[in-house]
């Protein structure tokens, strides 16, 4: 069944084995894998497959591998030949010493805020720059580009015109503007709020904790840390209320991009269902 797998992969059958998760040959024949963005066109192009996408279903041990699910190239992460290669600078994390594993997760959770999925982002992610100049390389639609240009903590989003150079200009001497692509339509007003979402916390990190990094900027009414049902292990995100939207507000300007345990956070707006995160496995996202 990874026959087709198997012709691409350099390293061999065993390192092929390792990256199947699930696969199905009874009724519907598949299988999941966790493998970059790169690999994963690689296989899309070998004969016999049908489809490559990200797993909708990755936490669920239920996956859909009928061809009834497979109807046109929509229903992959973007439509064939609709992504272009781009060149997104950030801004300089507010820490001290930070090490290539923190920025990695970092900009992938920044890229999840658009994508609505880590692992999509992760996937979309081919090149980082995490010493002097901060920022790195994905593709992505045009719309997505723009979404993500409007994100705070992100200065620029622009074509990558060295996309087959290892060489990257992340000095950005060349910005003008902090956005290059929302424009004026990303000068909105700031959404008022008082409750705030948290992701990229250690596994290890406690409500305790929390509160003691957040209770600085005002009266806090809540700090709770989303749990795994089955594992009983943080899931690596979490909900913060205040009392008012002034200390959210300040809160959020400060917190976002820093280092809590070991690992460095990002502070968003709560939403109504926010996007589904996850940290328990591990990072494929490849880092030329």
């Amino acid at each position: 069944m990874l026959k087709p797998f198997k012709q691409f992969w350099a390293s061999g059958e065993k390192d092929a084995q390792m990256c199947v998760y699930d696969a199905s040959w009874d009724t519907h024949f598949g299988f999941c894998c966790d493998v970059d963005y790169q690999t994963s066109q690689k296989l899309a192009s070998l004969p016999g497959v049908l489809l490559v996408k990200p797993d909708p279903g990755f936490g669920s041990l239920k996956k859909d591998y009928s061809f009834s699910n497979v109807q046109s190239a929509s229903t992959m992460l973007f439509p064939l030949g609709n992504t272009k290669h781009w060149l997104v600078r950030m801004d300089t994390p507010g820490v001290g010493v930070v090490t290539k594993a923190q920025m990695v997760d970092y900009y992938a959770q920044i890229l999840t805020k658009v994508l609505g999925n880590e692992r999509d982002a992760q996937m979309c992610m081919y090149h980082v720059s995490w010493q002097s100049n901060f920022g790195f390389c994905c593709e992505l639609d045009e719309e997505s580009a723009r979404n993500l240009a409007s994100v705070p903590g992100v200065l620029s989003v622009q074509l990558d015109k060295n996309y087959d150079s290892e060489i990257k200009d992340y000095g950005g001497n060349d910005i003008k503007k902090p956005k290059d692509l929302a424009g004026e339509a990303s000068q909105t007003t700031p959404t008022r709020t008082k409750k705030l979402f948290v992701t990229g916390l250690s596994f290890y990190t406690s409500e305790k904790t929390l509160r003691e990094a957040f209770e600085g900027f005002g009266q806090l009414v809540e700090v709770k840390i989303i749990m795994d049902k089955i594992s009983k292990r943080s899931k690596g995100y979490a909900f913060i209320e205040y009392t008012t939207e002034e200390a959210a507000a300040a809160a959020l300007n400060e917190m976002n991009g820093k280092i809590i345990n070991g690992w460095m956070i990002v502070v968003d707006v709560a939403k109504t269902s926010p996007p589904r995160y996850s940290r328990g496995q591990s990072r494929s996202t490849a880092t030329r």
